[in-house]
């Protein structure tokens, strides 16, 4: 008899609470891989779904496999087979809050990684340095809860309300094959494929004949899933004459966007190899789809996939439905993009139509997230991936339009695609091309955005580039409309979050003021003193950095300048936004000292401004700190006012000359 999957649910309290656990993680899994992106999102959907007095929360699965019984060890071991990083992350945030857990987690097979976890401290390897890096984008995004009460809140909600689900394999299991199977790009049953059937079932016509309209709903929908490549090429895949007809003879127009215009234009036999997943299967079908390796990619979609999307399938689906919805005023209401509530809100929307409502809306939704997905494909930043920046890649706004080779013998040319500058005008489309003023403006203005935001579940400002009628405009007037859109949605977050009420201070400023500031800085300037910065580039930070440190070494002249009793300390001209690691190396180290690591300070143009004081003879004390403050708000508040915004000098805490003076 073949043993079965024993499977349990646990809160995390009880998870980390056992005696006696031990959870290895084996040495075929990856080194500890989270970044900033996935830590916060899963702090704010914790803290979200307790400011909710949600019964419970569920994080997902943890595959383990009980380990035989060890020499040195008693109690049981389990090898995660499947989960680590959110395991991982538990304990390192458990361990900020506080809390001791009784079960373990080591590294087999990895020394570093495992001290890393048990001291969370700095270390040489890259296995330690992950994890080290891991926890101090825990404590910066945990520094935003404002008092002992909501920190206490959060860390009952954690330990007794979410909720994982731990499935131990039975012994016979081939772990190796297991862990290969889990990491492929099989087909799951998730949310989206939920909604895609739903979807389907509501379309109705009179006669009764539905199939071509869901075979042209699944084709149109798996074209929009493939997120890391361009709906040109997933569309129409290695059809180039039917690209034509849908994009134009250049690819770069949306010519045809009507459900009823793409019925009579989709392929009848799909160009790709395999089962069509507009088809259904059977269980044991989809169990061998799910196992399979992925077929190899075409030269075309290579070519295509060297750029990465912002945001995922299911999150694009929701920017869709909120485009569908026509209601401005909700662009930013919390949960209209949280992709945990994907089927809840396509539900809440089609539910209470009648049946042929229904069918009419899933057409017009069908229609909505086409022009998105090329919206989003040709006119928003990507992460792109060469051979020079293949590890981390560079933000890149380029869209696709037809090209041409000539072949090695010159008889024939060759169709291909190039990639050239979103914005650039038609004469200068080669990819080789330096990147024009309008790419360049918006490209930083996006990328200022895309560091602010990290969470998908925050990426209003997608919405507001989707909702743009920009196909058909010229690529100057596209590109001004993107800028207009996004320059007015940031002054309406700075004017919320800094000059409502007093001025903020601290961690209590959010990001958004400091990525603006900074924009204003690179493109704008503050005055002959300090110009334009044409070439910077915003990289992602997210921990606040006091340039007078709020510890400062006591061995060092000048550390008295500003205490920690003093307001200037944590005023909005004392602090830059950095990256965590770069936090941790300037440490309680003085302005003079921070001001000479030129890497560092180019992350920030208003950091650079405050080392070039230094720099240039000022003593960074109280005084430097509040006239630097008065300088900086006031850059702010000049862009808000000449823009008609409102905004009243004294409600941001403006220091007067006489305070200055003091």
């Amino acid at each position: 008899m073949i043993e079965k999957l024993a499977a349990n649910l646990f809160t995390v309290g009880e998870l980390f609470d056992e005696v006696k656990t031990h959870y290895e993680i084996p040495i075929y899994q990856r080194n500890y891989a989270w970044g900033v992106e996935q830590i916060e999102q899963l702090i704010d959907d914790v803290w979200a779904a307790a400011q909710a007095e949600a019964d419970d929360y569920f994080l997902g699965n943890l595959i383990v496999a009980r380990k035989p019984p060890g020499l040195r060890r008693d109690g049981v071991t389990f090898e995660v087979v499947d989960g680590q990083q959110r395991l991982t992350t538990l304990l390192m945030l458990l361990t900020h809050l506080g809390v001791a857990p009784k079960a373990q987690l080591t590294y087999q097979s990895r020394r570093n990684a495992t001290q890393a976890l048990t001291r969370l401290t700095t270390s040489d390897d890259d296995e330690g340095a992950g994890i080290h890096l891991g926890f101090q984008v825990i404590k910066s995004r945990m520094a935003k809860f404002r008092t002992p009460e909501e920190r206490d809140t959060f860390q009952r909600f954690l330990e007794d309300n979410v909720q994982l689900v731990r499935a131990i394999l039975p012994v016979q299991t081939d772990l190796n094959k297991y862990f290969e199977i889990m990491n492929t790009r099989g087909q799951q049953l998730e949310q989206v494929d939920i909604i895609k059937a739903r979807l389907m079932s509501y379309l109705r016509n009179e006669a009764g004949e539905v199939e071509d309209d869901r075979a042209c709903l699944a084709w149109v929908w798996d074209a929009c899933a493939e997120m890391n490549s361009y709906i040109q090429m997933a569309l129409t895949p290695s059809n180039t004459d039917l690209r034509d007809e849908i994009f134009s003879p250049r690819w770069d127009r949306l010519t045809v966007s009507t459900f009823d215009d793409l019925i009579l234009k989709r392929p009848q036999v799909h160009a790709r190899s395999g089962v069509s997943r507009s088809a259904g299967v059977s269980l044991g079908e989809a169990l061998r789809l799910y196992a399979r390796t992925p077929a190899e990619p075409t030269e075309e979609d290579s070519e295509s996939r060297r750029f990465e999307s912002p945001i995922k399938f299911p999150t694009l689906l929701l920017h869709a439905l909120k485009v569908l919805r026509e209601t401005d005023g909700e662009d930013d209401v919390d949960g209209h993009l949280d992709d945990g509530k994907l089927i809840k809100l396509f539900e809440s929307d089609f539910k209470p139509l009648s049946e042929s409502q229904r069918s009419d809306r899933v057409k017009r939704f069908i229609e909505v997230l086409l022009r998105c997905k090329f919206v989003l494909d040709n006119y928003v930043l990507k992460r792109e991936f060469t051979a020079t920046n293949a590890d981390d890649g560079a933000w890149s706004l380029k869209r696709l339009t037809r090209g041409e080779s000539p072949s090695q013998k010159g008889k024939r040319t060759t169709v291909n695609a190039r990639f050239p500058n979103a914005f650039s005008p038609y004469r200068a489309e080669w990819e080789d091309t330096p990147v024009d003023d309008a790419t360049r403006d918006v490209l930083l203005l996006q990328s200022m955005f895309r560091v602010t935001y990290t969470s998908p579940r925050t990426m209003h400002w997608i919405t507001r580039i989707l909702r743009e009628p920009i196909i058909g405009l010229t690529q100057q007037d596209a590109a001004q409309s993107i800028l207009a859109v996004l320059r007015t949605h940031a002054r309406q977050k700075v004017q919320q979050a800094f000059f409502v009420g007093s001025q903020p201070a601290g961690f209590n400023i959010e990001r958004i003021v400091f990525t603006y500031l900074d924009y204003l800085l690179a493109t704008e300037g503050a005055g002959p003193a300090s110009p334009a910065d044409p070439s910077f580039t915003f990289v992602y930070r997210n921990s606040v950095e006091h340039f007078f440190p709020q510890y400062a070494n006591r061995d060092d002249d000048g550390w008295e300048l500003v205490t920690p009793d003093d307001k200037e300390l944590h005023m909005f001209g004392n602090l830059a936004l950095v990256s965590v690691s770069t936090n941790s190396k300037f440490s309680n180290n003085l302005p003079p000292y921070k001001a000479n690591k030129t890497e560092i300070v180019r992350q920030s143009t208003k950091l650079q401004l405050m080392s070039d004081l230094v720099k240039s003879g000022t003593t960074w004390d109280r005084k430097a700190i509040r006239q630097h403050d008065r300088a900086m708000v006031n850059v702010l508040r000049e862009d808000l006012r000449e823009a008609g915004y409102d905004v009243d000098i004294h409600s941001a805490g403006i220091l007067d000359e006489a305070v200055l003076a003091d």
